[in-house]
């Protein structure tokens, strides 16, 4: 019998594609890469689980750093706190690009990500049969530049996750989740620097 490597936790070819985008940037047009630019901010956001019947809130941080003027390598680290009552307690990382173009006050832009979410809640531990499971977001952001150096997000997304056989116990048949799209707003204020 012949034995598969399980990728489930990583999609790594979404993450593969962002570092050799970057890399190839670097090597072909190093002279171009003089201006980049880095934000630092804080992410507010929340995410419908529809299979999971959850709607929770969500609060982290975002680091871009613009090695052009249209691109941009992206990291978000999101924690949805916990209740009372043991729902939510998820926790997301995000690795990505971001892709659009800036105006003077305004830009534009799509977002590709991939990475994890694991779901840490103590209604997950009895419920759920796999915690961490890989994920995707796919969507855009609207930006507003009030200076230079200061930045407000408006983000909008499909949370992609990847349950594939996991299944919640406290259904009467637990079939497997499957893949499940997931509306994904948020809101972010960030520095530049």
């Amino acid at each position: 019998m012949r034995h598969i490597k399980s990728n489930r936790y990583w999609p790594s070819r979404g993450c593969k594609l962002v570092i050799v985008v970057f890399f190839f940037d670097l090597l072909v047009f190093p002279d171009r890469t003089l201006a980049q630019t880095f934000e630092l901010g804080v992410q507010f956001t929340g995410m419908h689980l529809h299979k999971i019947d959850e709607a929770p809130l969500g609060v982290g941080t975002r680091f871009d750093y613009n090695f052009r003027s249209f691109a941009a390598a992206e990291l978000e680290l999101m924690h949805y706190p916990e209740n009372p009552s043991g729902n939510f307690g998820e926790s997301t990382v995000m690795l990505g690009t971001r892709l659009g173009k800036h105006f003077d006050r305004f830009g534009v832009f799509g977002i590709v990500r991939s990475g994890v979410i694991h779901f840490g809640g103590g209604y997950f531990t009895q419920r759920l049969d796999q915690k961490t499971h890989s994920m995707m977001d796919v969507g855009g952001a609207l930006e507003y530049y009030p200076n230079r150096r200061t930045v407000m997000r408006i983000d909008l997304g499909d949370a992609i996750v990847y349950y594939g056989n996991a299944r919640l116990f406290n259904r009467p048949n637990p079939d497997g989740l499957g893949t499940v799209h997931n509306l994904q707003p948020g809101f972010g204020f960030g520095f530049r620097f």
